[in-house]
Formats: structure tokens, C-alpha cells, sequence
């Protein structure tokens, strides 16, 4: 358990290739100090491999890394000489790298201020250098290694915005392509629900028309009828779906009369009161009109053929009201049905900012109730 603990530990302070580094500097330090010449070789390749050491958190912790290669090196210069080893020189030139890579711009600031203060130091305290060197000294082991750390920081936070910005774009497509998926299935479900609807009553009819040939002739040529608006509706939705430009435009409420008289051929008894001033009424708007009683329409016939039904479609400057309400007792519908029709237009009603209202009434007659303004287009 300790060792797991202390394994943690390091990750958190250091990587793996960090500390390779650090360690070879240290070795190279410690070499390239004891081979020289100078007094107090032990003292100064200690030092000298305690200040390279801090390499090894450039990436974890650059700030400390700075100033830890910054205290080392103002030690060394301090207690026995400025340090002039080539390994100990590059853990400055890396650690204003590092800072400016890994930390924000603030403390890489702090980072490279430590490190310019201890190398002037150094400088003012080797009695064989001169002072007009710190300027020149700290532009090329400091100044240099971090701007260009500092260029890369901002390629990388340029790359983590850029890849951001691809994982919203992609999860907006998803969901413009989910939305569309949505659409196409309410479509789908509508136009489907009503022609079988219709054509499932109309075959009834012309089946038990017996010997009436003329009564059978109009359900066929119902059934007909009804068949062929399916299919052009059908083809237009698949032509949305292999985007194609000329699908042709949505069903509105110019084809309420036709829709009315397919239901009336089916037997159901509809009455219908229309206000002026659907011609004006946005693309959406009047699409989601037409729905509406499309799907009213077709519940009635489904749970109640024998009632008889009022719509009414009123149109003015702010809004489009649309209701279907079936006044007669409603039953279980023979063609089955699984209430998806009615999800499916409340959530179009309301993406259009709309109200929907649907249920029983207190006689058991079934009320449609659908508001949608006109700006939401």
C-alpha cells in the first residue's frame, strides 16, 4: 500500500520521461563538475546535481522546477563558485522553456524573473566575468527558450480550442441530424397512419357493399385516391431524405378541402369553420396546421367513425388556432394505434412555440386544442 502511495506521489510531481532527464543531467553535472578544475569539487558537483535536479518537474510543477534550478544555482554561486558547467546551463535554458510552455503566463513571468535574478547573480559573482554580459546571457538562455515556449503554449491552446470546437460542431450535427431523423419519422408516421387508416375503412366498405356495384365503385375509387396523395407524399419525404432540392413543398392547409372530403368518402361526419388569412401564414406554421387536423381526422375515424367531428381553423395576425373535437362516444380503435401520432404533434407544436391540449372531454368526446404563433417561423 505504501509503495502504491509513494508511486502516486511521483506521478504526480513528475512524468517519466522528466526524470529520465533530470537524472542524466544530474550525472552529467556531477561528472562535467568533478573533472573540472576549481576548489571545492564536491561541494560544487553536489550543488551542481541538486540545481539540475528540478528538471525532473518541469512538466507537473514548471514554477517550481524554475525556482528550484534558480535557488540551486544562486547556492552555488553564493557558497563556492558561479556555476559554468554546460549540463547545469542547459537546466536554465529547459526551465525557461518549461514555464513558458506549461504554466500560465503570470507564473511563467514569476519563472523566468527567478531565473534572470539568479543567473545575474552568477554572473556578478564570477570575478572572471563582467557584468555587460547579463543582458546578452539572459536574452540567450532565457529570454530565447521562453518565447518560444511561450509560442508553443499558445499552438497548444489553439489546438485544444480548435478540437473543442470540432467535438461541439460534431455534437450539433448529431443532433440537427437526430432532430431531422425525428421530423422525418413524424412525417412518416402521419401520412402512413392516415392513408392506411382511410384505406383500411374505405375496403371495409367496398367489401360489404354486396351487390351495390356503385357503392363499391366509390370506396375503390377512394381507396384510390387516397393511395396516390400517399405516394406523392411519400416520395416527397424520400427525396428529403436523399436530399434532393425538387422533394416539393409540404403539405399546408390549401389541402384541407381534400383532406376533409377523403374522410367524409370514409363515412365520418365533419363540419368545418375556417377563418380567412391562411394564405399568409409562414411555411411551418401552416404545415403544423394541416397536421393537426390531419391527425384529429384520423383518431376520429379510428375511435369514433360514428360521431360526428368539428374543425375550426382561425387565422390572424398573431397566431394560427386549430381544433378538431369529436362529439360521440370513443372505443378502442380496430386498426391499432400506440398514441405515438398525438407525442409526435405535441412535440411539433411545441417546438414551434405553440400550446397543445388533447383529451376527453366530461361526455366522452375526444377535443383537439392547438395554438401556434405566427412568429414562430
Amino acid at each position: 500500500m505504501v509503495g502504491v502511495n509513494c508511486q502516486l506521489a511521483i506521478r504526480r510531481l513528475t512524468t517519466a520521461p522528466d526524470a529520465a532527464l533530470g537524472a542524466v543531467l544530474l550525472v552529467a553535472a556531477v561528472v562535467a563538475t568533478l573533472g573540472a578544475d576549481g576548489e571545492q569539487p564536491v561541494a560544487r558537483a553536489a550543488l551542481a546535481g541538486l540545481t539540475v535536479s528540478g528538471i525532473a518537474l518541469r512538466r507537473r510543477m514548471p514554477v517550481l522546477a524554475a525556482a528550484w534550478v534558480s535557488i540551486g544555482m544562486a547556492l552555488e554561486s553564493a557558497l563556492t563558485e558561479s556555476p559554468d558547467e554546460i549540463p547545469v546551463l542547459l537546466a536554465v535554458v529547459i526551465a525557461a522553456f518549461s514555464v513558458a510552455t506549461h504554466a500560465s503566463l503570470q507564473q511563467a513571468f514569476v519563472g523566468a524573473t527567478l531565473l534572470s535574478m539568479s543567473t545575474a547573480l552568477a554572473i556578478a559573482l564570477d570575478p572572471s566575468d563582467s557584468l555587460g554580459n547579463i543582458l546578452p546571457t539572459l536574452a540567450l538562455f532565457i529570454l530565447v527558450p521562453a518565447a518560444i515556449g511561450v509560442t508553443v503554449h499558445r499552438g497548444r491552446r489553439d489546438v485544444v480550442s480548435l478540437k473543442m470546437r470540432a467535438e461541439a460542431l460534431a455534437r450539433e450535427a448529431e443532433q440537427a441530424a437526430e432532430m431531422e431523423r425525428r421530423r422525418i419519422a413524424r412525417e412518416l408516421h402521419d401520412v402512413v397512419s392516415h392513408a392506411v387508416t382511410l384505406i383500411a375503412v374505405q375496403a371495409e366498405a367496398g367489401a360489404a357493399a354486396g351487390d351495390n356495384p356503385p357503392a363499391a365503385r366509390s370506396a375503390f375509387e377512394s381507396i384510390a385516391g387516397v393511395s396516390r396523395d400517399a405516394l406523392s407524399e411519400l416520395h416527397r419525404l424520400l427525396g428529403l431524405l436523399q436530399a434532393q432540392e425538387s422533394a416539393g413543398p409540404e403539405p399546408g392547409l390549401d389541402r384541407l378541402p381534400a383532406l376533409v372530403d377523403g374522410v367524409r368518402a370514409a363515412g365520418l361526419a365533419v363540419d368545418v369553420q375556417e377563418a380567412k388569412g391562411r394564405d399568409q401564414l409562414p411555411a411551418q406554421v401552416d404545415h403544423c396546421a394541416y397536421r393537426v387536423v390531419q391527425e384529429g381526422l384520423t383518431n376520429a375515424l379510428r375511435h369514433a367513425p360514428s360521431a360526428r367531428v368539428r374543425v375550426h381553423v382561425i387565422c390572424d395576425d398573431l397566431a394560427v388556432r386549430v381544433g378538431v373535437e369529436s362529439r360521440g362516444k370513443q372505443h378502442r380503435s380496430a386498426y391499432g394505434g400506440t398514441g405515438q401520432g398525438l407525442a409526435g404533434l405535441r412535440e411539433r407544436v411545441l417546438a414551434l412555440g405553440g400550446t397543445f391540449e388533447a383529451g376527453l372531454t366530461g361526455d366522452g368526446s375526444f377535443r383537439l386544442d392547438v395554438r401556434i404563433p405566427v412568429a414562430a417561423a
